[in-house]
């Protein structure tokens, strides 16, 4: 067994580079593109399919919005999951684990997860900021939410135990061998991350791409931490489509996407400049433009995104993805995200936020922030001329 699990690390663990010289950073190497698999995020997302979406599932007919295709068949792999673990479907640990996670959003706890030591020994460092696990104490208080999240992490680890999650890599080593060379095929090509650096004006210091069988499917996540001075970005993202898991011999996990990976990764990717860059703004120009949440408030809610700021980060990043696709040479796909994006996703700001970020992106006399606000106060503008209607 040892060397069975020894050999899946290797493989899981040992990522696939590339890197060359920034044109945006001329003395500085590019970041190679790690790719990994987590065990950590793969725990989370079995907890998640056990504890809450399984049942959802199971004796589901509803087909996906505006598809062919059943829900249950969409997320076939976490639905096998929950079949097979079934008997652990009421483990005390479980119990533990989704009681905490119940009002906590997927990306908090990938950022907290992946920086912690893998599972069954994983515990919070000192190293790790406050702001990780801050949101495991309703009332925001540090000491009750430094106590919760320690309760939350044994009970992850007593979990793997109970359920032999070792037992369970083992034994789909193929699966997550097939999806780590579907990536490894559809990896964008050495212009990506330079493209990504010289648009937002900011480099980081390891990009990742983790992807994730039981994290479910056509959902990323994009999250970062800092450690000893160095930021390290990462994609978190599950299946792109359909999976064929049953037959050993004719696996697809669903990854075999390349323009959808280079699409996603240039979104997750973004949040970590733009939320930044959304962050620092003054408050008052996010108070300011918040009337402009109304008329997209349940389109956008049906998205994920129940606030404005999270609605602006959405905006920025997605205009972005616009520009470096242009800047890539892919002119048709940046139109058609565009298009995509303000008709069918009703981010109907974008054609102000893509004006700004075009004459930035010809003319580099400003940095990414100081765009960020120049568009934002087009926006108050925009509040203030609708009041005067």
């Amino acid at each position: 067994m040892q060397k069975l699990v020894f050999v899946l690390a290797a493989f899981v663990w040992s990522p696939f580079i590339f890197g060359q010289q920034s044109n945006g950073f001329p003395d500085r190497t590019v970041p190679t593109i790690q790719i990994q698999t987590n065990r950590n995020v793969e725990l989370l997302g079995f907890a998640y399919f056990l504890g809450y979406e399984g049942r959802q599932l199971e004796n589901n007919d509803t087909y996906l919005r505006g598809r062919a295709i059943r829900k249950r068949d969409w997320y076939g792999y976490g639905l096998s999951l929950y079949r097979h673990y079934k008997t652990y479907e009421h483990s005390k640990h479980l119990a533990v684990v989704v009681a905490f996670a119940e009002n906590i959003w997927l990306d908090y706890l990938i950022h907290l997860l992946i920086q912690l030591d893998d599972f069954p020994h994983a515990k919070l460092k000192d190293e790790i900021r406050e702001s990780a696990y801050l949101r495991f104490s309703a009332k925001r208080d540090p000491e009750e939410a430094r106590k919760n999240v320690a309760l939350f992490i044994e009970a992850m680890n007593q979990l793997y135990r109970e359920v032999d999650f070792d037992t369970y890599f083992r034994q789909n080593q193929s699966k997550y061998a097939n999806a780590l060379a579907q990536v490894k095929k559809g990896l964008p090509d050495k212009r990506f991350i330079p493209a990504l650096e010289d648009f937002y004006g900011q480099r980081f210091d390891r990009y990742t791409l983790v992807p994730s069988l039981t994290i479910p499917t056509g959902m990323g996540f994009g999250v970062s931490h800092t450690l000893q001075d160095k930021t390290l970005i990462f994609h978190v993202f599950g299946p792109f489509g359909l999976q064929n898991f049953s037959n050993e011999s004719n696996v697809d996990m669903g990854f075999d996407d390349r323009k959808h990976l280079l699409e996603l990764s240039t979104h997750e990717f973004g949040h970590s400049f733009v939320n930044p860059a959304i962050d620092q703004l003054p408050p008052e120009l996010i108070t300011g433009t918040e009337t402009l949440f109304i008329p997209i408030k349940s389109d956008m809610a049906n998205q994920g995104y129940t606030r404005w700021k999270a609605c602006l980060y959405e905006h920025f990043v997605r205009a972005g993805e616009i520009i470096i696709a242009q800047n890539l040479g892919n002119h048709a796909d940046a139109q058609r995200l565009k298009t995509h994006y303000i008709e069918d996703r009703k981010f109907i700001y974008l054609p102000a936020i893509v004006e700004e970020l075009e004459v930035y992106n010809k003319i580099r006399t400003r940095s990414y922030q100081q765009v960020v606000e120049t568009a934002m106060k087009k926006l108050v503008k925009t509040v203030s001329e609708k009041s005067t209607e």
